[in-house]
């Protein structure tokens, strides 16, 4: 089973906010340069408001969080991260992800800078060179404008990849729903959930109490 997290609001400080005055203070805080830095929505929100899709950027933890009950579960075989600037990250399955944010933070701050982290020989983070379509076969796309069906958690155990948005506000891009073209679109209910309790929701079905 594959998860991967849509459009995740995982990115480094874009070049056109650099010298926005409150990205300025958090590099001389944090003594790093501006484009070493992840956008986060607490440290730069005035500067992420000039930038397009400004209401689906500037939340790491959320993508952390995800991470973290993904990785703790065991649940699923690959895991990858495709961002909101549209690069596909893998993550192996067998990553002890620091439990807190700042580390959470430095770790994908090397990322970004590395390419690719490693430990013992092996690669735990890589950030790849290949599509979205090549890691979405046989996919379900949960969404809140999906269709609300019966036996969703049948749809989801047959699935081989399993989609779920990893940002705070809005929906999909057209090139995201091109590249997911092919994948069934589930509503899991009628209320607007969290990427969190959305996934919680799906291990509930992949992986429920003994």
């Amino acid at each position: 089973m594959r998860l991967v997290l849509l459009e995740a609001s995982l990115e480094t400080v874009p070049k056109e906010i650099a010298y926005h005055s409150s990205v300025i203070k958090a590099s001389r805080i944090r003594r790093k340069r501006a484009d070493e830095m992840l956008l986060e929505d607490y440290l730069h929100f005035r500067a992420i408001r000039k930038l397009e899709r400004a209401e689906k950027r500037g939340r790491p933890d959320i993508v952390h969080r995800c991470l973290l009950l993904a990785l703790d579960s065991q649940v699923f075989d690959e895991i990858y991260i495709h961002t909101i600037t549209g690069k596909l990250i893998r993550v192996n399955v067998e990553t002890r992800l620091p439990r807190t944010y700042e580390r959470f933070r430095g770790l994908m701050e090397k990322l970004f800078r590395e390419k690719r982290i490693e430990s013992g020989g092996k690669v735990l983070l890589e950030i790849l060179n290949v599509r979205l379509e090549d890691v979405v076969d046989n996919a379900v796309l949960l969404r809140e404008k999906g269709e609300r069906k019966r036996g969703v958690c049948d749809m989801l155990k047959n699935a081989k990849t399993i989609c779920i948005g990893a940002f705070p506000h809005g929906d999909y891009e057209r090139e995201t729903l091109e590249a997911l073209k092919g994948a069934e679109q589930l509503s899991l209910g009628s209320r607007n959930y969290t990427s969190l309790y959305a996934l919680s929701k799906v291990l509930c079905c992949l992986d429920p109490p003994d």
